[in-house]
């Protein structure tokens, strides 16, 4: 597995290069750490209440915008769920990931994407699984829940805001970087509900760490003129 992964990789950078792309992307994400996550200001994950250097998340996004080459990729949705391990920040070594995508996603849909991926988070997989879904996805008018699931019943994440000092206002945390984007918003965040149960792995946490956040991706490391997309998703 861990060879088919290493050329699972190799062959989406190589192609990721080749072709521009430009993708902004809105994210309804969730992880096992408390809220806000450690691993943007040290060299690690905590998960939630145990002090052990791992990160358990689902990260349901959708695209607001894009394209990879000549494949249109607006309004494609996809969900990642998987383990960052405890040697992504050190060793760029993360422990499995799966990636799930509609039924309606085309394969040049699907590679794109992937390859966009590889990008945002420049780590290198132990294992690697792909799997196909539903996904709803759903943030609230006032902003202050947000929902997303897996139509096969293995994913599933829900957001209350996190009360800031003005409770009308999402509290954010700005001026921090989002994996390797080449944009990204403030972090807006949220205590999560979330769990997944598939390919062998199952968590299942209670108000852990969330937030909501849109990102760009591109090529030639420019940010994109895009009108700014609303808040509500099917």
């Amino acid at each position: 597995m861990k060879t088919l992964v290493a050329l699972f990789a190799l062959a989406v950078t190589a192609a990721a290069a080749d072709v521009p792309y430009q993708v902004k992307i809105q994210y309804i994400e969730a992880c096992s750490c408390d809220l806000f996550c450690p691993c943007y200001f040290n060299d690690h994950a905590s998960h939630q209440g145990t002090g052990q250097h791992m990160c358990t998340f689902n990260n349901a996004g959708r695209v607001l915008k894009g394209k990879y080459g000549d494949v249109e990729l607006t309004g494609l949705k996809f969900w990642l769920s998987g383990d960052l391990g405890a040697d992504w920040a050190t060793k760029g070594q993360a422990d499995w990931l799966v990636a799930t995508f509609e039924p309606k996603a085309s394969k040049e849909q699907k590679d794109g994407m992937m390859a966009v991926l590889t990008k945002i988070y420049p780590v290198k997989w132990s294992s690697v699984e792909f799997d196909t879904s539903a996904i709803t996805w759903t943030i609230s008018p006032d902003g202050k829940t947000a929902h997303a699931k897996l139509g096969n019943g293995k994913g599933e994440v829900t957001l209350t805001r996190a009360t800031g000092a003005d409770p009308n206002k999402p509290a954010q945390i700005a001026n921090t970087r989002y994996f390797a984007a080449t944009w990204n918003s403030p972090f807006s965040l949220y205590h999560s509900d979330h769990k997944y149960n598939g390919f062998g792995k199952s968590y299942e946490l209670h108000h852990a760490n969330g937030f909501v956040i849109t990102l760009e991706q591109t090529s030639d490391g420019k940010r994109m003129e895009t009108a700014s997309a609303g808040k509500t998703g099917k």
